[in-house]
C-alpha cells in the first residue's frame, strides 16, 4: 500500500514546482553562455530545440503521474511498474549514481561561491572540504525533519536563486546591442550541425525535469499537482533560460564572452554596477534535493 500522510503534511503546487525549478537551474545555466559563445547567436535556437524536446519529456512524466499518482520514486517507480523489478532496479541505481555525482558537483560550486565572501575557502583545501561536508550534513539533517520542512526550504532557496537571474534577464533587455548577435553561426559548420551541438549542450540544463514525480506519495492531490508542477516548472525555467541567454549574449561581445568564467555576474556588473557581482555569486545550485 502507498504511504499516506495528512494533507497538511504534504507538498503543494508551488513547493512541488520549486523542486522542478530548483533542480533544473544549476551550474549549467551560469556557464552555458560562455560555452556556446563560439557558436554565435544560433545557440539561442539550441535552447528552443532543447525546450521543445523537454516539453515532450515533461508531458510523459505528467501522464505517468496521472496513471500512478502515489508511485513514490518517479522514474524508478514508473519503470518498475511497467517493466518489472530488475529494470526498475537498474533505473534506480543509475538515478542514484547520477544524483550522487550531481551533489558532489553542486557542493563544489557552493563552496566556490562562498569563497567570494570567505577567501580562505579558495586557499585552504581542508577548510573547503569541511565546509562542503558540513553543508551536505546540514541539508541531510533538514530532510530528516520531514518532506514538508525540506520542501519549504527548497521553495525559499529557489526564490533566492531565481530572483537575481530574472533581474539580469529582464534588466539586460535595456542594454542589448544588436551587433553582439552577429554572426548568427560562427561555428564554421552547417546550421544543422551547429544546432545539434548547441541543443546537446543546452539539454544538460533541463536535467531535473522529473523532480516533482519523485516524492509523489508526499504530494497533496498528486493526480493533478505533480503534472501541473512539472509543466509549470518547465515553462518558468525555459523563460529564464532563454531570456537570460538573450540578455547575456546581447550585452557581452562573443570574443569577450568566450573567456568569461562568470557570464551572468559580468552581465550584472554592466547592468547594475560592480557590487552586483558579489550579490550574484552565491546564486548557485541549491544542494537541497528530495531525491
Amino acid at each position: 500500500m502507498p504511504e499516506t500522510h495528512p494533507e497538511k503534511n504534504k507538498l503543494g503546487l508551488w513547493t512541488s514546482t520549486s523542486l522542478v525549478i530548483g533542480n533544473m537551474i544549476g551550474a549549467g545555466i551560469f556557464l552555458m553562455p560562455a560555452a556556446m559563445a563560439s557558436f554565435g547567436s544560433i545557440g539561442l535556437l539550441g535552447w528552443v530545440f532543447s525546450a521543445i524536446g523537454s516539453f515532450f519529456l515533461a508531458k510523459v512524466f505528467s501522464n505517468l503521474s496521472k496513471l500512478l499518482p502515489h508511485a513514490t520514486g518517479g522514474p524508478y517507480a514508473y519503470t518498475r511498474d511497467g517493466l518489472g523489478d530488475f529494470i526498475g532496479f537498474l533505473v534506480a541505481w543509475g538515478y542514484y549514481l547520477a544524483v550522487a555525482c550531481a551533489n558532489a558537483a553542486i557542493t563544489i560550486s557552493f563552496v566556490s561561491a562562498l569563497s567570494t565572501f570567505f577567501p580562505i575557502l579558495g586557499s585552504s583545501s581542508v577548510i573547503a572540504v569541511i565546509t562542503g561536508l558540513c553543508s551536505i550534513w546540514l541539508l541531510a539533517y533538514i530532510n530528516t525533519l520531514g518532506v514538508v520542512t525540506g520542501g519549504k526550504l527548497q521553495l525559499v532557496t529557489t526564490i533566492l536563486k531565481v530572483l537575481p537571474l530574472l533581474l539580469v534577464a529582464i534588466g539586460g533587455l535595456f542594454f542589448i546591442k544588436a551587433v553582439n548577435f552577429k554572426p548568427f553561426n560562427a561555428s564554421g559548420t552547417g546550421i544543422v550541425t551547429a544546432l545539434q551541438a548547441t541543443a546537446t549542450m543546452t539539454m544538460f540544463a533541463f536535467i531535473g525535469i522529473e523532480s516533482a514525480t519523485v516524492p509523489s506519495g508526499s504530494v497533496a492531490n498528486p493526480e493533478k499537482t505533480v503534472a501541473r508542477a512539472t509543466m509549470l516548472g518547465l515553462l518558468i525555467t525555459t523563460f529564464i533560460y532563454i531570456l537570460g541567454s538573450v540578455s547575456v549574449i546581447g550585452i557581452i561581445p562573443a570574443a569577450q564572452l568566450q573567456k568569461s568564467l562568470t557570464p551572468y555576474a559580468d552581465t550584472a556588473v554592466i547592468i547594475y554596477g560592480s557590487s552586483a557581482a558579489t550579490g550574484l555569486a552565491p546564486v548557485l545550485p541549491s544542494p537541497l534535493s528530495v531525491h
